[in-house]
């Protein structure tokens, strides 16, 4: 390492095996490293092996979702907070040689982030109820979406006409030669209308629309799945979503949680390397006092 003077100070970036980079008023010069590591402790393992599962799931969800993360700083994507949020559920691990091959396990991942009230789901398994009152109309094969919308907005405070309300159900797969999990993702919505004399079964997933308990919910076997409702609105130039988790209705998510499944994922990679003295958990910290005539000082925001 060393530290330049006069113009040739103010580079920054890097070229061929030099790196340039800007403290306060000084510009420091290094070497690129020849040899890169390959990440095997326990505790960067336990992060590696659990994000082919989250990048997985946001392939497949990603053209569902445009406008799911209201609040979304200007220099983040999509991509960025579905990570950032997923990244404190539940893990799913998955080896190195499923994630090669495709492989998606339907998880029960936050799919929206936003400032109108969730939709509240209760019940297990298939049978899944919201907190969208139906009132005493229920929901059938001749209900209109006119007739539907009115139902909503009469028996719900948090609704009104023109709000959308989306259903996303992700089906959990195998491939019959391989025997690699995959994921089939649908989705629809319904805008609320009163003047709309389409029927709803026509325009929606009929299971994801039915009557449960005088509620909005979900009917019928769909088999493994994750899926949810999500509540949405146009408000002044700005997409308003209600903030939603995946229903877990998936009976294989199992098999890749856990100690099992994350040691099965751990050693795709290679033995894991623990080095005793390596202070893998202190965070340190380089402090520089600027050269006498002051400097500038700056920071930045690292971003998934």
């Amino acid at each position: 390492m060393a530290i330049l003077n006069g113009i040739i100070s103010k580079l920054t970036g890097s070229t061929g095996n030099l790196v340039f980079k800007r403290i306060g008023d000084r510009t420091i010069v290094c070497e690129k490293p020849h040899i890169v590591s390959n990440p095997r402790t326990a505790k960067q393992m336990r992060q590696r092996t659990k994000w082919g599962n989250i990048v997985a799931m946001y392939k497949g969800i990603r053209p569902l979702i445009n406008y799911g993360f209201e609040n979304r700083p200007h220099n983040l994507t999509d991509y960025n907070m579905f990570m950032k949020v997923n990244a404190q559920q539940m893990p799913v691990y998955l080896t190195k040689q499923m994630i090669a091959a495709g492989a998606c396990i339907a998880a029960p991942y936050q799919l929206t982030q936003g400032s109108l009230p969730a939709i509240v789901t209760s019940g297990s398994g298939q049978n899944i109820t919201t907190d969208i009152a139906l009132g005493s109309d229920g929901i059938t094969a001749n209900t209109t979406v006119a007739q539907f919308s009115r139902t909503v907005v009469s028996n719900n405070a948090d609704y009104k006409y023109g709000d959308q309300i989306s259903y996303f159900i992700i089906k959990q797969k195998v491939n019959d030669e391989t025997q690699v999990p995959y994921c089939q993702f649908q989705s629809c919505k319904v805008v609320l209308d009163a003047s709309n004399d389409e029927k709803l079964w026509d325009v929606v997933l009929r299971n994801g629309f039915s009557a449960q308990d005088g509620c909005l919910g979900h009917a019928g076997n769909d088999g493994d799945s994750v899926f949810c409702w999500v509540h949405s609105r146009k408000s002044y130039g700005k997409i308003l979503v209600s903030s939603q988790i995946l229903v877990n209705a998936n009976s294989a998510l199992a098999e890749y949680t856990g100690e099992l499944a994350y040691n099965l994922a751990a050693s795709s990679y290679g033995d894991m390397k623990d080095a005793f003295l390596s202070p893998e958990d202190v965070a340190t910290t380089v402090t520089e006092t600027p050269s006498q005539g002051g400097g500038n000082s700056g920071g930045g925001n690292d971003s998934l």
